[in-house]
């Protein structure tokens, strides 16, 4: 009887359904109506670029599907070169950077520059989400998968054990934080610009990427060890002189969000997890590195004046009349200092948009400039030292480039690669050079990280590499640079390989 009366009650049970959907549709149908209201409402006199919020909610679409995907397959990483590209710069840039342009926060002066915006404004929207697209496209395709795998199988498995390497990272540490001095002295790095550079200028700045490689290995072996001890204490108050010391004479806004993602990747990547507390810990410092980054390299700018070469006692000066300045301000006067500033920097949108807006009328002008077909020439030639060949040109020059487009060639402003794309072989090239971008990201990531040994070296040579993928310069420049990073990466592992047989210590197999 009482499976009987069971039964019955089964029979007239009204089957449960998720509202998930339904509350999702209600959402997007309260949105997008009141979306509609505002567009045609009088707002629009004071905020007149409101028309692009549905461009940016289409973008954001297309940025959430690949992120999406991959937490379906059970395969999602922070540091996955698809998800950090997504949203590191993509959806900072292009999705907070047009609701922060949207909403008149900011107003750069270049915005004359776009002609007819309300047509511009969404075309170079719409190229994003092509660029990204394309970008997803690559990434997913088997071409960067089977590539990657096959040369995977023959990259060496054997490497030290993690907590062997600490000495051997503060050396290479060192090395870069010396190169940084000569650098810094000869007017390569810094907020300054030499007005002739030396043959052998690149180098020396290729050698700063050992402070880089130093420091993310050092934090990837102190996570990897899982203790903090009296050693571990002495290296961080190592670290953190040395990240006051750079950024201090860095001299720009970005200096300390650079630390925080150095960490951040290092600690990912050594296995270990973010919990609540942890990513509220995180969100938390991210916020006071931007903040205060913000502040002292745009009060930095505004006391040393321009980009001219400075001598280092001049330089140290600037940077003590920053600190003096800096330390005046109030709360509120550094957080609305910051506030502007971090509005400026989001919005690149506005600034491709001058590029998408305008290079089929400045196309005729490039060659003068020494800018035309610069994505070839750059690709082609970048292998030739500059010690043997004194006089290459330079084709991507951020300086001139902004000279022809912004008419103001003392800043470098950003152009992203879908711009340079654009710039180059017209909208069709946007995709196409995006997927074979997407391609090769996948090809290192299937390389040295996925379904590989987290060996110290694959995890330092996968980060090196990583961040040397900018997606804020010319399309040009990616390929030169990932080749010049990698190979100074593999000189600092060299190095740090040899002192670690000094000290003596060996190899150990690692399996998957």
């Amino acid at each position: 009887m009482a499976i009987a009366v069971q039964n019955r009650l089964e029979e007239g049970r009204t089957p449960q359904r998720s509202l998930a959907p339904g509350m999702i549709l209600m959402a997007v149908a309260i949105f997008v109506g009141a979306l509609a209201i505002v567009i045609n409402s009088d707002m629009t006199r004071s905020f007149p670029y409101l028309y692009l919020l549905p461009w940016v909610l289409a973008l954001l679409i297309v940025l959430i599907i690949p992120t999406a995907i991959l937490y379906w397959r059970g395969t999602l990483t922070l540091f996955d070169p698809l998800v950090y590209a997504t949203w590191s710069y993509f959806f900072p840039a292009f999705v907070l950077g047009g609701l922060v342009l949207a909403s008149g926060w900011s107003q750069p002066h270049f915005l004359s520059f776009i002609e007819d915006a309300e047509y511009n404004l969404p075309y170079t929207v719409f190229l994003i989400m092509l660029g990204h697209i394309g970008l997803t496209l690559g990434y997913f395709s088997p071409f960067g998968v089977k590539a990657g795998a096959a040369i995977g199988r023959y990259l060496p498995t054997k490497d030290f054990e993690a907590s062997a390497l600490l000495a051997p990272g503060l050396v290479i540490l060192l090395l870069g934080s010396l190169s940084f001095g000569l650098a810094l002295g000869i007017g390569v790095i810094g907020y300054q610009q030499v007005e002739f550079i030396e043959s052998y200028s690149g180098l020396i700045y290729l050698t700063t990427l050992f402070w880089v490689e130093g420091f993310f290995l050092i934090w990837f072996v102190l996570f990897k060890r899982g203790r903090f001890d009296f050693t571990a204490g002495a290296v961080v108050a190592v670290l953190a002189l040395i990240t006051v010391a750079k950024t201090l004479f860095s001299g720009n806004r970005s200096a300390l969000f650079q630390v925080f993602v150095i960490i951040m990747l290092a600690f990912l990547m050594a296995g270990r997890k973010l919990n609540f507390r942890r990513t509220v810990v995180a969100g938390s410092v991210l916020c006071v590195t931007v903040v205060v980054g913000m502040v002292y390299g745009t009060t930095f700018r505004s006391v040393k004046g321009t980009e001219s070469y400075a001598s280092v006692g001049e330089y140290t000066s600037n940077i003590f009349e920053t600190v003096d300045q800096v330390g005046r301000f109030d709360l509120e006067s550094s957080l609305q200092l910051a506030v502007t500033g971090i509005a400026d920097r989001l919005d690149t949108l506005s600034s491709v948009a001058v590029v998408v807006s305008n290079y089929e009328q400045l196309y005729p002008y490039e060659e003068s400039y020494g800018l035309n077909d610069n994505i070839w020439k750059d690709t082609t030639t970048f292998f030739i030292p500059r010690v043997l060949w004194n006089d290459k040109p330079v084709a991507s020059d951020p300086r001139k480039y902004s000279e022809l487009y912004f008419n103001y060639g003392e800043n470098s402003f950003a152009i992203t690669p879908m711009g340079d794309l654009v710039r180059n072989y017209g909208p069709f090239g946007v995709p196409i050079g995006m997927f074979f971008l997407g391609i090769i990201i996948r090809f290192i990531y299937r390389s040295l990280i996925e379904n590989q040994p987290r060996t110290v070296w694959r995890a330092t040579m996968y980060f090196m590499l990583l961040l040397s993928i900018s997606y804020e310069v010319f399309y040009g420049m990616l390929i030169p640079f990932l080749f010049k990073a990698g190979l100074t990466a593999v000189v600092g592992l060299v190095i740090v390989s040899f002192v670690a047989r000094s000290l003596g210590y060996s190899r150990v197999e690692h399996s998957v």
